[in-house]
């Protein structure tokens, strides 16, 4: 007894899954893909920074928080805030022009929901960034760093939610 009926083809459905419907892999293609990958990307560093300070470092104090190595974390708080604001930017313009291409203009609701996350990632690279700052108002903010670490988190979840919720309209 066979696993497999005997006119089972296993070339014949890689080459029709090849000829499938699917992206045509040219060098716009491959700039979106690269923009989201970034886009992800340092998302993950600054968002499981942020969770790493709360949950592992943060209880520990502020003092120990950084051991030395708050230049460090200030250094990529901004490089992922710039890449993070750049790749957005860039993945809602295109999103958006591709709508209008395809003559189905995005429902409102696709533009608040892009405004909220905006504005909650705003916060976030700002409690980040001010925690990670040596000004005095960055001393003061450290001195409740439980509190903006789990603001920072929260929004964090929102962002992640309301990114799940856009990409229903993809």
């Amino acid at each position: 007894m066979s696993l497999f009926p005997a006119d089972f083809d296993a070339f014949a459905l890689l080459a029709q899954a090849a000829e499938a419907a699917g992206p045509q892999i040219d060098g716009p293609f491959v700039i979106r893909l690269l923009s989201r990958v970034v886009h992800i990307m340092f998302a993950i560093i600054i968002g499981g920074g942020l969770f790493y300070l709360r949950a592992v470092l943060a209880p520990a104090g502020a003092d120990a928080c950084f051991a030395n190595r708050r230049t460090v974390w200030a250094r990529w708080v901004g490089i992922a805030t710039f890449f993070l604001i750049a790749s957005g930017l860039y993945n809602y313009i295109m999103f958006v022009r591709e709508a209008k291409a395809a003559g189905a203009p995005l429902p409102s609701a696709y533009h608040m929901l892009f405004g909220v996350k905006f504005l909650l990632a705003l916060f976030v690279f700002f409690v980040a960034a001010i925690l990670a700052g040596k000004t005095s108002l960055a001393d003061k903010f450290r001195g409740n760093m439980g509190r903006w670490l789990n603001l920072a988190w929260t929004a964090v979840m929102a962002i992640i939610i309301i990114g799940a919720m856009m990409r229903t309209y993809h």
